[in-house]
């Protein structure tokens, strides 16, 4: 991807929920188009956000759900 010109590739390190997957990419992205964030301060938004809505329906805030995204190359 770097080689083509990407300049951040998001990926996750294990294989996530796709619903969780989902609420997370949603998130991304209204924080980094709709709110100008970096890319890192949407990726935390974006996790704080799926735990938060699983602790609010009671289905607990286990890493597996949120902790998988990472970004590589510049994630400014």
């Amino acid at each position: 991807f770097q080689i083509a010109g990407v300049r951040t590739v998001i990926m996750t390190l294990w294989a996530v929920e796709d619903q969780a997957t989902r609420l997370w990419m949603r998130k991304l992205y209204e924080g980094r188009l709709m709110k100008q964030l970096s890319t890192s301060d949407a990726m935390r938004d974006a996790s704080i956000a799926v735990l938060r809505q699983r602790r609010a329906n009671g289905l607990g805030g286990h890493p597996f759900y949120w902790g998988a995204f990472v970004a590589a190359g510049d994630w400014r």
